[in-house]
């Protein structure tokens, strides 16, 4: 009986003396590095994911908030993802029952550091648990975009940037695209009803316009080469199957574009890369003043919903959100002009409701 107890006293000794949010994650690290490192040692090479998620879960059942975990389950790899050795704590933030608690992982093998940031609720029955794990290349708090490139960046997008033309092999078409809702037979797929939604308004402070995976690291960014007049401008996307065909922002509602440019970064040709799943439309300043933890606990919370979204970077509604299409690869954006090349929207074409022809020009269907 003695041996037993002894047993479950320790199997259990990770949750005992939790009394701040720094003591919840330096329990968890060493729990975790724990049952990883037994994992290991029986698996080697050959990793059981059975077996691992059953070691796993008593992690998660004794550091987490109810329904949450560390998301460990499906992956396990060298090194481990959490040491006690090389993983201290840098700093903690309290604000009422919530709290931050930030680490930096040192790597040896490779002179580099992970961080991490723990979301912690406190709970008046077991205490500080965790919610949430974010895990980054950077220092949470630095700028998405460093500092010193702010101001060359906004300098790239001037109001009377010349206009590049689209591909030869694209006639897309906006107008087609964005009708009312009507029944469509799409390529490779079954007919369906494409929807005209509107989803709010996006709030272009600067004038100065962004597309980005909103998912990814954000590398020699460039913003659309043409600047548009600050205000808020509708939102609307194109649905179907379930899938986004276009999204766009109007300008006005006085007319309709009537011909279509590229809508291109200085050194760019208004093709998008997407490896996330998602493209993004935003005012450009106000993703400059947004820091790294920022960035990603906005994209870990709209990818809960999926959908095409407005979001607030550092401003309310400053940033649009998409799935893209298909998924990753890359889509064309277009600015939108009437006969004296006036500005009337921006579009991104997910390239589901195109067909190509007999003479290899894609067009909208």
């Amino acid at each position: 009986m003695k041996n037993t107890f002894n047993l479950f006293k320790k199997k259990n000794s990770y949750g005992d003396s939790v009394n701040s949010p720094e003591d919840r994650v330096k329990a968890f690290i060493s729990h975790w590095y724990e049952q990883w490192s037994k994992a290991q040692k029986k698996m080697g090479e050959d990793v059981d994911f059975d077996y691992w998620g059953n070691q796993i879960s008593e992690v998660d059942e004794t550091h987490f908030a109810a329904g949450r975990n560390s998301g460990s389950k499906n992956s396990f790899g060298s090194p481990a993802d959490y040491d006690p050795k090389t993983e201290k704590i840098t700093e903690c933030e309290i604000d009422g029952e919530n709290a931050q608690v930030f680490t930096e992982l040192y790597r040896e093998a490779l002179k580099s550091s992970n961080y991490h940031v723990y979301e912690l609720v406190r709970d008046a029955e077991s205490g500080w648990k965790i919610t949430e794990i974010f895990t980054l290349f950077h220092p949470p708090k630095s700028p998405v975009i460093d500092l010193d490139k702010h101001t060359e960046i906004l300098a790239m997008s001037v109001e009377d940037a010349p206009f590049m033309d689209r591909e030869e092999h694209i006639d897309l078409n906006e107008n087609t695209l964005f009708q009312k809702d009507r029944n469509v037979k799409v390529p490779h797929l079954d007919e369906g009803v494409a929807r005209l939604e509107q989803i709010g308004s996006l709030r272009i402070s600067s004038g100065v316009v962004g597309i980005l995976d909103f998912g990814y690291d954000i590398y020699d960014f460039e913003p659309l080469q043409r600047k548009v007049k600050p205000g808020e401008y509708p939102v609307e996307t194109v649905t179907i199957h379930d899938r986004v065909a276009g999204i766009r922002v109007k300008f006005t509602d006085s007319e309709k574009p009537m011909k279509w440019h590229a809508a291109n970064t200085p050194s760019g040709n208004g093709v998008y890369g997407v490896d996330a799943g998602n493209l993004a439309i935003f005012d450009v300043n106000n993703l400059m003043e947004l820091n790294r933890i920022g960035k990603e606990k906005i994209f870990n919370e709209w990818c809960m919903s999926g959908k095409p979204e407005l979001v607030s970077m550092t401003g309310k509604n400053d940033c649009v959100i998409s799935t893209s299409g298909f998924g990753d690869g890359a889509y064309p954006a277009y600015w939108g002009v009437n006969e004296k090349d006036e500005i009337i929207s921006l579009y991104i074409d997910f390239m589901i409701l195109v067909k190509e022809n007999e003479n290899g020009l894609y067009e909208s269907i």
